[in-house]
């Protein structure tokens, strides 16, 4: 458990891609009303196709590589009923995250609740190229994060 935690956080340090709705990151100076589509679209009914959307790439990413999803813990290979239950759990909730790692890839893919995306670190070349594919038959982007994480230490 410790070696898994550890590789996790390791994951989150290495370059990251994301699935999202938006074709580009939309940039402070916009005009435009992004914090109001943000909410209508996690608070409406929208949220269940978005979810939907995100289990459909999940899903499809199961059939290529070997996948394990940490819930409470981590469970290997889950059924998909599993995997879509556990997703909207946190959907109804409106709380939480998902940790999915292609353990035999060194990928990790993750789920929150309150993004408009699935933020992927760590993919090759083929997973990028794969995950590109999958994105645009759910009818969503892929792109090369913008995002910067900052971790806190005490």
């Amino acid at each position: 458990m410790e070696q898994t935690v550890s590789k996790i956080e390791e994951l989150l340090e290495k370059p990251c891609y994301v699935i999202n709705f938006l074709p580009e990151q939309v940039k402070p100076s916009s005009r435009g009303q992004f914090f109001d589509v943000e909410c209508y679209l996690l608070n409406s009914d929208k949220h269940f196709l978005l979810k939907d959307k995100f289990v459909n790439i999940i899903i499809k990413l199961m059939c290529y590589y070997h996948v394990s999803i940490q819930l409470d813990d981590w469970i290997d290979r889950p059924s998909l009923q599993i995997l879509e239950d556990a997703i909207n759990t946190i959907m109804n909730n409106h709380s939480g995250w998902l940790n999915i790692l292609l353990p035999d890839e060194t990928v990790l893919v993750v789920f929150e609740w309150d993004n408009l995306n699935l933020t992927v670190y760590n993919p090759s070349k083929e997973i990028q190229a794969l995950m590109q594919k999958i994105a645009c038959s759910e009818g969503l982007f892929w792109r090369k994060s913008d995002m910067i994480l900052i971790i806190f230490q005490n």
